[in-house]
């Protein structure tokens, strides 16, 4: 497998336990489809580490990419990203790898259901359907247990106002005061007010319970497991 040489360029702290790295990938030959995930490697004492991380961004913007990095005390790269990172730090990536990607000619309809930061595979396929112009009906259906928890919420809704393809409905499990959106889990009655064609394309990435949940209910609702796509992550 290639692997190229990367840099960090950006580190963002977009929720209370998730951070951001921007990266820069001078080598032209480096590709990804929207959805894909990639290698991240790491030196740490002189130890390689490496784990898979799902591109947040758009194929769209060469030569770049981001990731969205839980915290975790029991992975060596996610511990490095929030307890050592710094921008300019030289990295490696691999080239984009998995099947769960969306190319236009699949469906000109797709429902990406996300839970936690399982939404990051989901956000690169929204961001190219932004980014690129498609005409494609997206609806992203995002659950977060914590309101402070929703990635990059201000760009999300700002999307929303400018393209009127773009659909997001954010639903919080334990909500706070603060909160004044949609609660509880992803159930039918959320699904149902979509209104969304037969031929619609479901993108599922999140928990193993809720990916097993989420198909038992759309099967259910008489969408064929042809039509639904899911990540394994865990």
């Amino acid at each position: 497998m290639h692997i190229f040489d990367a840099r960090i360029t950006a580190i963002t702290a977009a929720t209370p336990t998730i951070r951001t790295l921007r990266l820069a990938i001078a080598d032209a030959d480096f590709r990804f489809l929207p959805g894909q995930w990639i290698d991240l490697g790491i030196e740490v004492d002189g130890a390689s580490h490496a784990s898979g991380y799902s591109i947040t961004t758009s194929p769209v913007h060469r030569g770049e990419i981001e990731l969205a990095i839980k915290a975790s005390t029991r992975h060596p790269v996610a511990r490095w990203v929030h307890e050592q990172a710094r921008i300019g730090d030289r990295v490696r990536v691999s080239q984009g790898q998995g099947p769960f990607v969306y190319l236009p000619e699949m469906s000109d309809n797709v429902v990406l259901i996300g839970g936690g930061v399982g939404v990051t595979p989901l956000l690169s396929i929204f961001r190219h359907i932004r980014d690129a112009e498609l005409g494609t009906e997206a609806h992203l259906v995002y659950s977060v247990s914590d309101s402070r928890e929703i990635l990059f919420r201000d760009e999300l809704e700002a999307a929303v106002r400018a393209h009127d393809n773009l659909h997001v409905s954010i639903t919080v499990t334990r909500p706070d005061p603060q909160w004044h959106g949609l609660t509880g889990r992803i159930d039918p009655v959320k699904l149902h007010a979509l209104d969304v064609p037969d031929d619609t394309l479901y993108y599922l990435c999140g928990p193993r319970g809720m990916i097993e949940d989420m198909s038992a209910l759309l099967h259910g609702l008489g969408v064929p497991m042809s039509r639904i796509i899911f990540e394994k992550w865990w």
